[in-house]
């Protein structure tokens, strides 16, 4: 870590010191305790019932528009000195090497197949080492009413990661990036979107559609053909427009899905991950094709 990330962002570590990152007068996901006039109530229920009839909860300016400007420029500065990990490296659907029927399967098949995908990560041990970023672990990770109002929606208990590396991490997307198909490592995963690129980083989310992928004997390339295998499960592909703020909440171990490749501008997004379980770490695999830890 250069001397020089402990020199980011001061301005905007002063700022988070004294703003909410969160929207709490739109959101009060705070008042889980004490909801007087009803609204957090309102909101949870609301944002059940968003998962239960598409498969994920989008909350539009869920950050506030100072928080935005304060982790996007947090962000910027440190990949500008060079702090993160860019990876370039091929990847199967499941994130996971370990297949013991490998031998006997189709090259093609989802969990043999190897696909590319390229995006700049910066880890949460960078961020948290970034001496005047914001703490994104008291920001967002510590808070019980974020942790409560996830586990509250999924309507299962959940517990914050303790990856010392993918407990939150920032991606970064330039133009030619891309993240290919796959399932998510982590069980539940926020994304809170800090900066959509100007073409192209369409995020696609096929939910609950991961019994349905393993049985493929070939990896459906093509997003029409792949709704097209899918309609038969009543299942539908989701394309949601995701403005600078906007918060996304999915079920992303078992939810197929990728970011299209970025034609223009650069996606930007942070992500917050949740598990059913205490303790969970990434396995090597993700670790080294997207972090690359060692």
């Amino acid at each position: 870590m250069d001397d020089k990330v402990g020199e980011i962002t001061t301005m905007a570590a002063a700022a988070a010191k004294e703003k909410n990152y969160i929207n709490y007068s739109k959101y009060p996901i705070n008042q889980f305790e004490n909801d007087a006039d009803g609204r957090y109530n309102t909101l949870l229920q609301s944002s059940i019932k968003q998962m239960n009839r598409d498969g994920f909860v989008s909350l539009p300016s869920f950050l506030l528009p100072d928080a935005v400007d304060a982790l996007t420029s947090c962000i910027l500065e440190l990949e500008k000195v060079g702090v993160g990990f860019y990876s370039t490296d091929s990847h199967n659907v499941f994130l996971d090497a370990d297949d013991e029927q490998s031998g006997v399967l189709s090259p093609l098949h989802p969990s043999r197949i190897q696909l590319n995908s390229s995006k700049h990560i910066i880890n949460a041990s960078d961020l948290l080492l970034a001496k005047e970023a914001p703490n994104l672990d008291e920001i967002f990770m510590t808070q019980r009413s974020i942790l409560n109002f996830i586990s509250s929606v999924m309507q299962t208990k959940l517990y914050r990661s303790t990856d010392p590396f993918g407990k939150f991490y920032a991606n970064i997307f330039r133009a030619g990036d891309g993240l290919n198909y796959h399932f998510d490592r982590s069980e539940y995963s926020i994304s809170l979107i800090l900066q959509p690129s100007e073409e192209g980083g369409e995020f696609q989310f096929l939910p609950n559609s991961r019994k349905i992928v393993e049985g493929w004997d070939e990896m459906i390339m093509d997003i029409d053909d792949i709704a097209e295998a899918v309609a038969p499960h009543s299942l539908e592909i989701k394309r949601p427009k995701l403005a600078a703020g906007d918060l996304y909440l999915f079920r992303g171990q078992n939810s197929l899905h990728r970011v299209s490749e970025i034609q223009k501008g650069k996606r930007i997004n942070l992500i917050l991950t949740f598990n059913t379980e205490p303790d969970v770490r990434l396995n090597k695999y993700t670790l080294q094709k997207f972090f690359g830890v060692t």
